[in-house]
């Protein structure tokens, strides 16, 4: 749950941000009325033209039940992360991965591993793309968390690591450890890179172009990990994941970025602990 500043905060952005996107959307369409030869989107290695206009409603769908789920933590509110949410937010993340799959595939007719560029792998490509994006994710997403962390103190009431962060630092129990390290190594990396960079940022592209989506989705991505001081260090890191992605037009790539950042950090709170 959400203290009363920060839920201000990320729904306010969260409504602008689906503005912004819907007047975008319609910018790009009347833009190509006007000059059908405008084909931005088409170009990269990412496949965006299966996407169609139900997929749009389903992206608005996703949207609007996202912000209309965004809740203020009620006064006097406790620790929220254990090891029963922990397993619920699992399952969750699973759900809609799993319900995104079925959707594309049974519904729209679409071959998932061929839409995420799954089919074809070169391992020794992909090896080069991951260790050289490896390096500059952390060098530059870490020095943007320090530079905002820096900012922040300066006006914002309540500067404080995200929930689920708190909890590993403080929980003595190694089923909780072991649970957190579990969603944010494997879970959250599977379900969030076949929803924000297989999905959002495919869709977008189909009806705008690579830019937009991966400042948009990356957006987004940013907003739904609830927490204000982490906004601008997963915006960008984000963005990385999109560049990744769309130049192998593998999803395996974001995937095992976000495996071995997720798991570069929770090392670096378990060595912090030690020190």
């Amino acid at each position: 749950m959400l203290d009363v500043n920060s839920f201000g905060v990320l729904h306010d952005l969260s409504v602008f941000v689906s503005i912004a996107t819907a007047m975008a959307l319609l910018a790009y369409w009347l833009l190509r009325q006007v000059r059908p030869e405008v084909s931005w989107n088409n170009e990269g290695a990412v496949l965006s033209r299966s996407y169609g206009a139900p997929d749009l409603l389903v992206l608005a769908g996703i949207g609007l039940l996202f912000i209309l789920s965004m809740q203020p933590q009620a006064a006097g509110g406790g620790d929220t992360v254990n090891d029963t949410s922990l397993v619920i937010g699992m399952v969750f993340h699973l759900t809609v991965c799993a319900g995104l799959l079925l959707y594309l595939f049974q519904v729209r007719g679409l071959n998932p591993a061929e839409l995420f560029g799954l089919q074809n792998l070169h391992w020794r490509s992909l090896a080069v793309t991951l260790g050289l994006f490896t390096v500059i994710i952390l060098i530059s997403v870490n020095a943007v968390s320090a530079i905002t962390v820096t900012w922040l103190q300066k006006f914002w009431p309540d500067l404080d690591v995200q929930e689920t962060v708190k909890a590993f630092q403080k929980s003595d129990s190694i089923a909780l450890k072991f649970l957190v390290i579990f969603l944010a190594v494997v879970i959250a990396p599977l379900a969030e890179e076949t929803l924000f960079r297989g999905f959002v940022y495919g869709v977008l592209k189909r009806y705008t172009d690579a830019p937009f989506a991966a400042l948009s989705s990356s957006l987004m991505f940013a907003i739904i990990h609830m927490h204000v001081g982490s906004l601008l260090p997963l915006w960008m890191l984000a963005v990385l994941f999109c560049l990744a992605y769309e130049i192998t037009g593998c999803l395996l790539v974001p995937m095992l970025l976000h495996a071995t950042f997720n798991a570069v950090s929770i090392l670096a709170m378990m060595f912090g602990e030690g020190s």
